[in-house]
């Protein structure tokens, strides 16, 4: 996680780290019909990936829940190595991309890939967003640039009419995610 990392697709909060991706070229936009659907399904994602993120002791100060923070950290210790065991079975059922180095944004992505859209073209974008989930948040985005490296293409991208709930919940993805980077540096110092 950083927060202005080399053409980020907007200041603010990022996210940069590896995540399974995978993209297609699309002649015009989805109808109004498709695209409500895929933000309410994508709405959904969010919302499921952020009760995932909820642990066990996570309380603040309330004195009964304290409490009882041993046996819940028990209890979602179980659930969560239960769904991750179920998120590999599924994720080897599904055609899951590989994973690519990228750095997201409210709006937009930009990823490390071997081929390049064209500057301007419309992409489907499939982002696989935790490993125990294996469900995808499918953007729709207008490449904005690609630049040729030692590592193949960068491309630039930016969301095409996201709503404003969708912003939100992906400005709170990636909040989760920097916190989540910050605890596992603590960690990582304190030994």
């Amino acid at each position: 996680m950083t927060v202005n990392p080399a053409n980020p697709p907007s200041g603010g909060l990022v996210f940069t780290g590896r995540r399974p991706l995978a993209w297609r070229e699309l002649p015009a936009l989805p109808d109004a019909i498709e695209l409500q659907e895929l933000e309410r399904a994508n709405l959904n994602h969010l919302h499921t990936l952020f009760a995932l993120d909820i642990h066990a002791g996570d309380s603040g100060d309330d004195p009964t829940a304290l409490a009882n923070a041993s046996e819940l950290k028990r209890l979602d210790f179980k659930v969560g190595l239960l769904l991750e065991l179920v998120g590999q079975l599924y994720a080897r059922q599904q055609d899951i991309p590989p994973e690519r180095t990228l750095t997201l944004s409210v709006s937009g992505l930009n990823w490390q890939d071997d081929l390049a859209p064209p500057v301007g073209g419309l992409l489907r974008i499939e982002l696989f967003c935790n490993p125990s989930y294996p469900r995808p948040l499918i953007c729709h985005a207008q490449t904005v640039e690609t630049d040729r490296n030692a590592g193949g293409w960068r491309i630039q991208t930016r969301f095409r009419q996201p709503s404003e709930a969708l912003e939100e919940a992906l400005e709170r993805y990636i909040f989760l995610q920097h916190r989540r980077a910050v605890a596992h540096s603590r960690r990582g110092s304190a030994r």
